[in-house]
């Protein structure tokens, strides 16, 4: 990650770097003007040394005018790399295999976008202010050494066994920093079963106790144990480097003046030292928020790894010539697995033979769990076959040319995604589409469009599902895929649904899945094909030499 830092904005770097450090080095060099005003403006007179006076007020603009540059270069060094890491990661998930996504989890894609970002922001905010206490400090040991170098060594000494067993402290809290972290994951994805899952723990008091008691809770109180714990570690740590500090002002106070030091320089090295430590404090406490950042980066680091070895193509790829017009879809001994959690099972899908032509009208059916959603999925092209081949016009569907065969559908899913924008389309040109289809679809009372934009998605969920039916048609996809779309309809718009909506997609070409248990309708279809334990045990053609519905009232597109 450091690396990615370095070659994106090295030349910011540099400069906060040697902003703070300025910054810094005029801070010493003030308090040795300070310590030489104690010792030698003041006489007889009581006059004061212009010369000094303007060398002092100079030094001070310098520190309030370097101090600022480096901390608004560091804002922008800040926020330029935590919007190029949101925007490369969220381009690594979106090229990313659909499986990969869903085996890293949304509670973990959401801790990487959130906290670890949040965390080098933390650290980068902060790096004027670490350059600025450490030129300080070096600042002041070096004055300390013009002041008396014998005495320099001592102090250069006490500093050094301070650094080397602070550095030995400061890793006990490593692990529960990474426990931290973890826990972090937990917490966010209980945050999110809490909220998405509140009507069923509302309804269901045991749920509802077990789940706080043995979940969220749980989470919650790990999660403070191990912050406690490391924080513990690093104040023992920094507790440490401060003792050490008051026994070299004990050593200054008592010891140096029995060795014959002058007083003149021993209220130079207590003043010395009563100014660094504020410096080096802020420096050890800087130690606990770089270990964050570490941790923080490492788990950068390992989703970007995970997301870039699954990375479909960095690049849009031009679908081939043969798939310029959708002519036939085929799945060849297709079969898929995967583990039912919740049935403790392993599901085997297939292997699945079907071909699929333009203006087809066909029907998926079975009980839940037969295996209907995963087969929608393969043929949409997010899951994968494990054997057999998708064809789309005769030519295979491999990793080098997915992203142009997804391009092909247009899917309502059961858990489907409003945009409140229609992202990927012209607003001007589909704006009196829009409003159309709203008005057919009767949703022109509750919803507007402008700009592009929609008015509300504070809707129903029937009436949602009808919206996402509209940007459904407005993409105008060869292939059409709907998963239990009329499943919260009510009879009306049912009715709508499989005699008009669909007809009118059919009779422009168009082929339609649509995932459905309304057995009153099946006669409408094309084929129906019956899934079982993720078998295919039937396909039947009740629309063969029947005559087929009219769309005359509903007309699609242009």
């Amino acid at each position: 990650m450091f690396g990615f830092l370095w070659r994106s904005s090295w030349r910011m770097i540099i400069l906060v770097t040697a902003m703070g450090t300025v910054s810094g080095l005029i801070s010493a060099a003030l308090v040795g003007q300070i310590n030489s005003v104690l010792s030698n403006q003041l006489g007889t007179s009581g006059l004061i040394d212009r010369s000094l006076l303007l060398h002092f007020s100079g030094l001070c603009v310098a520190v309030i005018l370097s101090g600022f540059m480096s901390h608004y270069l560091s804002n922008r060094l800040s926020e330029k790399t935590i919007c190029e890491l949101r925007i490369q990661i969220s381009r690594l998930i979106l090229n990313a295999s659909y499986p990969t996504l869903q085996k890293l989890g949304k509670s973990r894609l959401l801790a990487n976008l959130t906290e670890d970002i949040g965390k080098i922001a933390d650290a980068f905010l902060i790096l004027p202010e670490l350059c600025v206490n450490a030129a300080m400090v070096a600042g002041c040991l070096a004055y300390l050494g013009w002041l008396s170098w014998r005495l320099a060594l001592v102090t250069s000494g006490v500093v050094l066994f301070g650094i080397i067993t602070y550095k030995l402290l400061a890793k006990l809290p490593r692990k529960a920093l990474e426990q931290v972290r973890e826990e972090y994951d937990h917490l966010s994805r209980d945050f999110r079963t809490l909220i998405e899952g509140i009507k069923e723990l509302k309804l269901h008091n045991s749920r509802r106790v077990d789940f706080m008691e043995y979940s969220l809770a749980t989470s919650a109180k790990s999660y403070r144990r191990h912050s406690v714990s490391a924080f513990t570690s690093y104040l023992f740590a920094n507790q440490w480097v401060a003792l050490l500090f008051y026994l070299m002002i004990g050593l200054i106070l008592f010891v140096f003046p029995t060795q014959g030091v002058d007083h003149e320089v021993i209220s130079g090295y207590l003043l010395v030292f009563l100014f660094m430590m504020g410096p080096l404090s802020r420096l050890t406490e800087s130690v606990s928020t770089f270990a964050s950042l570490k941790i923080a980066s490492g788990k950068i680091q390992k989703l970007g790894a995970d997301l870039q070895a699954a990375n479909l193509q960095e690049d849009t790829i031009i679908a081939p010539n043969a798939w310029s017009k959708f002519c036939n879809l085929s799945l060849q001994d297709v079969t898929h697995s995967f583990h039912r959690e919740k049935e403790n099972r392993h599901f085997v899908l297939g292997p699945i033979n079907l071909e699929f032509k333009p203006g087809e009208l066909v029907f998926l059916i079975g009980g839940n769990g037969s295996g209907k959603t995963t087969l929608a999925m393969l043929l949409i092209g997010l899951y994968y076959p494990e054997n057999g081949v998708i064809k789309l016009n005769d030519v295979a569907v491999t990793d080098a040319n997915r992203d142009a065969y997804l391009q092909n559908f247009s899917v309502v899913f059961s858990d489907f995604h409003l945009f409140d924008e229609l992202f990927g389309f012209d607003a001007d040109k589909v704006n009196r589409q829009v409003i159309d289809f709203l008005e057919r679809l009767h949703l022109h009372h509750k919803v507007s469009v402008k700009n592009g934009q929609f008015s509300t998605l504070d809707l129903s969920q029937g009436q949602r599902k009808r919206l996402a039916l509209l940007i459904a048609y407005l993409e105008d996809r060869p292939f059409y895929v709907f998963d239990e779309w009329a499943a919260d309809q009510d009879p009306e718009f049912k009715g709508l649904f499989y005699t008009e909506l669909l007809p009118a997609l059919t009779a422009k070409g168009k082929t339609v899945l649509a995932i459905t248990h309304d057995d009153r309708y099946f006669h409408l279809a094309d084929r129906c094909i019956k899934l079982e334990e993720g078998q295919i045990t039937s396909i039947e053609y009740p629309g063969a030499g029947n005559q087929k519905i009219k769309p005359a009232q509903f007309k699609m597109g242009k």
